[in-house]
């Protein structure tokens, strides 16, 4: 199982095991200690929920190039490798579209090699249009970026682009 609410993981991943310490008044020391070295690994399954989330809010808005009524992870057998591989996102229109994402939660820029990836484990599908989302924290190198522009069919994302397109301006 898995707690969907980001808040109580956080809560049972760092506080709760440190809520003596924190009770004493090391909290900054707990944070230094077992928070900052961990919350990047922390972060990943939660930016790839908010990733599905800036996805969803793209649809409702009439921005999305598919028509997806369901979202979610893939995982299963890549056969030319026969090793277990997983795609972060994958939403189908139908059996003509679909779109990939993969979701990066590091202080790196994303590189063109997870670009690779990510366009190779598309092919493990048979869709005549697909459509490719590269989300990262920080962004992406200029090799990345060129080789979207020439792929055509990829979205790189920031973080701050979803903020911009998820929080509404005050």
């Amino acid at each position: 199982y898995r707690l969907e609410d980001s808040m109580f993981l956080f809560w049972y991943r760092f506080v709760r095991p440190n809520i003596s310490g924190i009770t004493r008044g090391i909290g900054e020391t707990i944070y230094r200690q077992m928070v900052e070295p961990n919350i990047n690994d922390f972060m990943g399954h939660i930016f790839e929920d908010i990733c599905s989330q800036y996805l969803w809010a793209l649809l409702l808005k009439g921005k999305s190039p598919v028509d997806f009524s369901e979202l979610g992870r893939w995982w299963g057998t890549d056969p030319r490798t026969r090793s277990q591989t997983e795609i972060d996102i994958m939403a189908e229109q139908d059996r003509q579209a679909a779109l990939f994402g993969e979701c990066k939660w590091t202080n790196e820029k994303v590189d063109v090699g997870v670009l690779d990836t990510l366009v190779e484990r598309s092919h493990l599908f048979h869709y005549d249009q697909t459509f490719l989302y590269l989300f990262a924290k920080t962004g992406f190198t200029q090799g990345c970026i060129e080789k979207a522009e020439h792929l055509g069919n990829v979205r790189l994302v920031t973080y701050s682009d979803i903020l911009k397109e998820l929080v509404p301006e005050t």
